[in-house]
């Protein structure tokens, strides 16, 4: 900071070749984060995986599962009993799973909880789970492991997890007698797929309905009921802070067990599989600890079952170096969509934010997606399944501690290959990079215009050739002047003997110093006072939005009769293009001048430092989300600059138009719209496919908002309070025009 205060930094080699050369500089980088991403898809840039935690010990046991058989007469039991009794309704056959973990001598309880739909008007959704805990026979019950199954009713349009519920009773049948368990294994069944998982890991670990956490009450920042806050006395009929409280209410577990190291979800829909999904992103895109996932991938190799991860199949081994690249890339591409919206693709992702590493096994056979020669594969039965589910739990119970060792940050281009935070963090830091060099190049340029504005206020000393060099004629007006100060001086205090020579002279240059340096202080200030007032005000308005959806469900309900999703999509809509049209004024409502050309580039430095700040921040935690944003943003924010009145007005407008296609809720329903056209045009016509997209679109963003109040899922919160005012920033950029600044002088 003190070469960039020093009055001539302006002839610094580096800053004179940063002023030529950033534009070029900020595109190569953008250019080579992209091409970082897709080389480390290639096997030369990533690495084969491995474990870390040798305590686990994959592979060392001795399989004895035996329950195939118990497992189909599970089976077969269960689907009778959907048939007889629940075919018609949602309810998960409480008393069937109760009595047959009763019969395996687990301990059975269930458990209640409610879920007030923050979106809704007074729905209340109500679900129960049934959990069996089996002890282990040497330890105190101070650690445990989860085998969890979702039930769908035989309505729904998912698949249907029936073999899975089988599958775990025949494991708790096969588990009850061993007394080599070291931890507690609990069985769960959940209602309501990730919505009972939820409640019941909330209630597992002691948050109430009335307790608020960070998760539950990230749709709203404010404390309901806080003074200055609460607006229904202003305005009776809404309940403005009531919708944000806490909805789901977990209720409380009759028993529990110890401190859950890792989790198994299952998600089988046959006894019968080609080949094993495994599933790992989680909220937020969090994932578990990269040695479960190795071990999972290695136990089905034991056990003799074919396992993927996206687009990545265990069974396909490709010569061709380049196919399998391009493999890996569009398996790197599958988990950055995966992750990007931030919600998780299983039960298993609730269980991460809690400190606990689980991962899904889901089902699939040749129907499910274009895996190559699925026909030709061996198919996978309850025996098999069983083996695999033996040796992972087995590994897990010998477990000392918990999993710390290996990554929670990583990208998988295969099932055997991983790319770790240190490899893929690069890509996403280039990008920010070209961010703040462009903010770099236009505070250096900036400083001159600070000094040709005081080269104005004194036009003479604007005369000077050389820093320090005063011109003969100011210098010959300057002595006459100071010689006629002094005998006026001396005139005047002829009888003071102790007046120093000068010393007037002294105070007088001393005190037209301090009142050049006190105003341009003041003229800063004021600049500056501008300039936050309207950031300020921009991010307000973001923090509105994101606090909206509550008031426009309730206004469509109430005027309009419309349905939450509805009501929220075309409040937003509205929301959106007020701030198209308003925001280009807001920076001149609270001044009397002209925006200057400073005041502008000053905006521009800041929007680009928030920018790649959010970026980073985002890339630290979900880096597809990161990367995402900034793959998106950075060109915009790089093309997009003050707009000079004299300058050419098709530059301008390409700006203008490159930034409004990437309004957020524009961007989104554009794509969603884009994306159906491509599907479904030829065979529904591009209005219909359009119309579909929109629909799309309108539902995005009402599981956003209902998964940031429910889930705590960030997606929306980060859109509407940080990246909606960033691009309103760079819209008022675009929009405002200003005089040029002077130019230099030399």
């Amino acid at each position: 900071m003190g070469l960039l205060s020093d009055p001539e930094y302006g002839s610094v080699k580096w800053v004179r070749i940063l002023k030529k050369v950033h534009r070029p500089l900020c595109f190569l980088c953008y250019a080579v984060a992209l091409v970082w991403f897709v080389m480390l898809a290639n096997r030369d840039f990533n690495n084969e995986t491995y474990f870390s935690e040798n305590a686990l010990l994959p592979g060392l046991v001795t399989n004895e599962f035996n329950g195939e058989y118990a497992a189909k007469q599970y089976l077969t039991e269960f689907e009778q009993e959907l048939e007889e009794k629940y075919y018609d309704t949602e309810k998960i056959p409480v008393p069937w799973l109760v009595a047959k973990m009763s019969q395996l001598h687990l301990e059975v309880y269930t458990h209640n909880y409610t879920l007030n739909y923050p979106l809704g008007q007074g729905q209340i959704y109500k679900g129960t789970n049934v959990y069996g805990i089996l002890r282990a026979a040497r330890t105190p019950s101070l650690e445990a492991l989860v085998v969890s199954a979702p039930f769908r009713p035989l309505s729904s349009h998912q698949k249907s997890t029936a073999a899975g519920i089988a599958l775990m009773l025949a494991f708790a049948e096969f588990a009850r007698p061993q007394k080599y368990w070291a931890k507690d294994i609990i069985f769960l069944v959940t209602e309501h797929e990730q919505l009972g998982m939820q409640a019941w890991l909330e209630a597992y670990h002691g948050l109430q309905s009335d307790s608020e956490t960070f998760y539950t009450t990230l749709g709203s920042f404010w404390k309901p009921g806080s003074f200055g806050l609460d607006l229904t006395n202003f305005f009776p009929g809404f309940d403005w802070l009531g919708s944000h409280k806490k909805c789901l209410n977990p209720g409380q577990l009759k028993a529990r067990s110890g401190a859950i190291q890792a989790a198994i979800n299952l998600e089988f829909h046959s006894p019968k599989i080609k080949y094993v999904e495994v599933k790992v992103e989680g909220l937020n895109g969090q994932l578990p600890n990269l040695d479960l996932v190795n071990l999972v991938h290695k136990l089905c190799v034991k056990s003799g079952i074919h396992h993927s991860y996206k687009n990545s199949y265990s069974w396909v081994r490709n010569r061709n170096k380049v196919d399998d690249w391009v493999n890996n890339i569009w398996t790197m591409v599958g988990m950055v969509s995966t992750q990007l919206a931030g919600v998780p693709n299983g039960n298993h992702g609730l269980f991460h934010r809690f400190g606990i590493e689980a991962v899904t096994l889901e089902g699939r056979d040749s129907s499910d997606g274009p895996a190559p020669r699925v026909h030709s594969l061996s198919a996978a039965n309850f025996h098999r399944l069983g083996l695999a589910l033996e040796t992972v739990l087995r590994s897990l119970n010998n477990l000392l501690e918990a999993f710390h060792q290996s990554y929670f940050f990583y990208m998988l281009p295969a099932t055997d290959r991983f790319v770790s935070i240190g490899q893929y963090m690069p890509s996403l830091c280039l990008m920010c990079a070209a961010m703040l060099l462009r903010a770099l190049a236009l505070w250096v340029g900036v400083q001159p215009t600070q000094e040709r504005s005081s080269q104005a206020e004194d036009p003479v000393d604007s005369e000077a050739k050389e820093p320090g060099e005063r011109p003969p004629e100011r210098l010959s007006e300057s002595s006459n002047q100071r010689v006629h100060n002094r005998k006026t001086i001396k005139e005047k205090h002829s009888d003071s003997e102790s007046e120093i020579p000068g010393e007037q002279d002294v105070k007088e240059v001393v005190q037209s110093s301090d009142e050049r340096v006190a105003n341009s202080q003041t003229q800063l200030n004021f600049s500056m006072v501008n300039v936050g007032a309207n950031y300020l005000l921009v991010h307000v308005l973001g923090y509105a939005a994101m606090n909206s959806p509550v008031l426009f469900t309730q206004l469509g309900a109430k005027y309009f009769s419309l349905p939450s999703e509805v009501s929220v999509y075309y409040g937003l809509c509205v929301t959106s293009a007020v701030l198209v049209v308003a925001a280009p004024a807001l920076p001149r409502l609270l001044r009397r001048g002209a925006l200057t050309h400073e005041e502008l580039t000053l905006v521009n430095i800041l929007v680009l430092i928030e920018l790649s700040t959010l970026c980073l921040a985002l890339g630290m935690h979900n880096f597809p989300l990161g990367l995402a944003v900034a793959a998106l943003y950075t060109p915009v924010a790089l093309l997009s600059g003050v707009v000079v009145r004299e300058r050419g007005w098709i530059s301008v407008w390409l700006q203008r138009a490159a930034c409004a296609v990437l309004q957020p809720l524009g961007a989104l329903t554009a794509a969603m719209c884009v994306y159906s056209v491509a599907v479904y045009g030829g065979a529904e016509g591009a209005a219909a496919a359009a119309g579909r997209g929109r629909d799309a679109a309108m539902q995005a963003v009402m599981f956003a908002v209902a998964d940031s109040l429910i889930y705590g899922n960030w997606v929306f919160n980060v859109a509407a309070s940080v990246l909606l005012p960033v691009w309103v920033v760079l819209w008022q950029i675009v929009c405002n025009s200003v005089e040029g600044p002077p130019p230099a002088r030399r």
